[in-house]
């Protein structure tokens, strides 16, 4: 059997003189291939690698990669909502991929620290992501006895950096000016700028919910529901178009367009406005909020419009406010003295 020919599959010894096996395929999901060519193990990866449906199965126990496999069937992820789902396999499908066969013995605190740095080099908010998702998993993989020892988040770096931009009042105005009323661009934007929601959410805004003035927005990361008031900026731009499908963004059969779609869209449009490629479509969501904390919301009524379920996540907007409030203030006190 080893000597089976398979199309993507990409073999190589490693420096331990073991045979290595990866499926490559351009546009598709790869990753090792378990166990020796032709295999149960390995024909069982490699077609749910064919049918992009890998889910790296075939991993034999004791690995990295089984864990992860593992952890895909506990009530921890199950029970996330299908939003929390995608962002955690896109955290952890690429360590799968890479690190996938290594065996849990070689799970140290160090490794792990090697690993995140990597990332981090080169993206620090996903280094973040991954961070907090691999803590989840070894959390739950300890308490199993999947892994030998507890890894903890003690050492392991956090970026500074792994944040989004927050757009400024210059960048929103410039990109105002460049996508008037009545352009695509625009409505985009509109649908960000005043529902402070995420990309997912955006795209299934209700056009009847415009018209009755609430959005009602079950979110799917959190799987809260929100009600958000339609703000007179975006209910002017959603008036601005001409009225296609049940959503307040469809394609050009009326559909709902997807978040990837959207964020193309944003970018594009940003980007020929003039603007810097920091100012992406999340940084419009962030930018509501820090209006809001800025005239004296709290963080009850911040997570009333983002949904976010702790509100300790939402104390960098308030804290600032208050900081920039606190100082203005200060200074104002000295200009009275000096006149």
């Amino acid at each position: 059997m080893a000597n089976l020919k398979l199309m993507y599959v990409k073999s190589y010894t490693d420096k331990t003189g073991v045979r290595r096996h990866y499926f490559r395929r351009k546009g598709h999901p790869g990753g090792p291939l378990p166990g020796k060519v032709g295999s149960a193990e390995f024909m069982e990866a490699y077609q749910g690698f064919m049918s992009d449906r890998p889910a790296f199965v075939g991993k034999p126990k004791g690995t990295f990669g089984r864990i992860i496999t593992d952890y895909y069937k506990s009530a921890d992820f199950t029970n996330l909502s299908d939003g929390s789902k995608k962002l955690y396999k896109s955290a952890l499908e690429p360590i799968a991929a890479k690190y996938g066969h290594n065996p849990t013995a070689a799970l140290t605190q160090d490794r792990v620290i090697e690993i995140i740095e990597k990332i981090g080099a080169r993206a620090p908010q996903m280094a973040n992501l991954t961070r907090s998702v691999l803590l989840k998993v070894f959390s739950v993989g300890h308490a199993r006895k999947w892994i030998p020892r507890p890894i903890l988040g003690k050492g392991i770096p956090t970026y500074k950096g792994g944040t989004h931009h927050t757009w400024t009042a210059d960048e929103m105005a410039a990109y105002e000016a460049r996508w008037p009323l009545g352009t695509r661009e625009r409505l985009a934007y509109a649908a960000y700028r005043y529902t402070g929601q995420r990309g997912g959410d955006v795209t299934r805004l209700s056009r009847r919910d415009a018209l009755a003035g609430t959005f009602a927005v079950t979110q799917e990361k959190t799987g809260a529901m929100v009600y958000i008031p339609v703000a007179p900026e975006l209910l002017e731009a959603i008036r601005a178009m001409p009225a296609n499908g049940m959503t307040i963004l469809g394609d050009k059969h009326g559909r709902p367009i997807q978040r990837r779609t959207l964020t193309k869209i944003l970018k594009k449009a940003a980007k020929e406005a003039g603007l810097p490629a920091r100012c992406v479509p999340h940084g419009l969501r962030k930018a509501l909020l820090t209006e809001i904390a800025d005239e004296g919301g709290s963080e009850r009524q911040l997570a009333a419009v983002s949904g976010h379920k702790n509100t300790e996540e939402l104390k960098t907007y308030t804290q600032a406010a208050n900081q920039r409030k606190l100082a203005r203030d200060a200074m104002a006190k000295i200009s009275k003295k000096r006149t």
